[in-house]
């Protein structure tokens, strides 16, 4: 009888082994889903400040180029975009259509963030200005552009989603950098078929993507 009962309770003891072992197999593996989760969201979170940082200082730069040319009379093309430590043309007057100059625009610079630059990219993350024609904006001139080149696919997706209510970003055969850089290559149907009639968008051509933002119509 005592051997019976000394392979019950070895039985009752396996028994019992398994089951804590089984529940913390499963508290493990849903930590790991919440923290998952967590990380995630913090994420998003993250990505949509970015985005709303940029949508921010993009729209401060549209309303001085609108207010400048209305009190200046002239045109987008005179629109001066020198930065605060270029030097001396920074420094140089006149400075009243100068976008970044207390004398002029009125609007505080703020230089790329490290976070804005995707670290996977060579290119390295920057402010454009640059005038450059968008398919189905504007008349037959050329459109007064700011841009970012090499944006993190997460603040890509938050910048789109901000603008369209899509969070895609398109996949574009156009050369990137000769759209939204030099402004060699027109911003066309052909090139980036997305960005007709689009007043700002973020675009990717394989891991490269940059974000551009109408500042004047042509």
């Amino acid at each position: 009888m005592r051997r019976y009962s000394e392979h019950g309770s070895a039985l009752i003891l396996v028994l019992i082994i398994t089951m804590i072992f089984a529940a913390l197999s499963y508290a493990v593996t849903q930590g790991l889903r919440v923290s998952e989760g967590t990380s995630n969201a913090v994420n998003q979170d993250k990505a949509q400040l970015e985005a709303t940082s940029v949508l921010n200082f993009v729209q401060s730069v549209r309303s001085a180029v609108q207010e400048m040319k209305v009190s200046s009379g002239g045109a987008s093309s005179s629109v001066d975009f020198v930065i605060p430590g270029d030097e001396p043309a920074y420094s140089t007057s006149p400075h009243t259509m100068k976008i970044f100059h207390p004398q002029g625009g009125k609007v505080t610079y703020i230089p790329v963030w490290a976070t804005l630059d995707d670290p996977t990219e060579a290119t390295t993350t920057e402010w454009n200005f640059l005038s450059n024609s968008v398919d189905g904006i504007g008349g037959s001139g050329t459109e007064l552009l700011m841009t970012l080149i090499a944006v993190p696919e997460a603040t890509c997706k938050e910048l789109n989603r901000s603008l369209t209510g899509s969070d895609t970003v398109p996949s574009e055969s156009g050369d990137i950098l000769a759209m939204f850089k030099t402004g060699a290559n027109a911003v066309s149907a052909a090139n980036c078929a997305a960005c007709e009639g689009k007043m700002g968008l973020c675009v990717g051509n394989g891991n490269l993507r940059a974000f551009y933002f109408v500042l004047d119509r042509g």
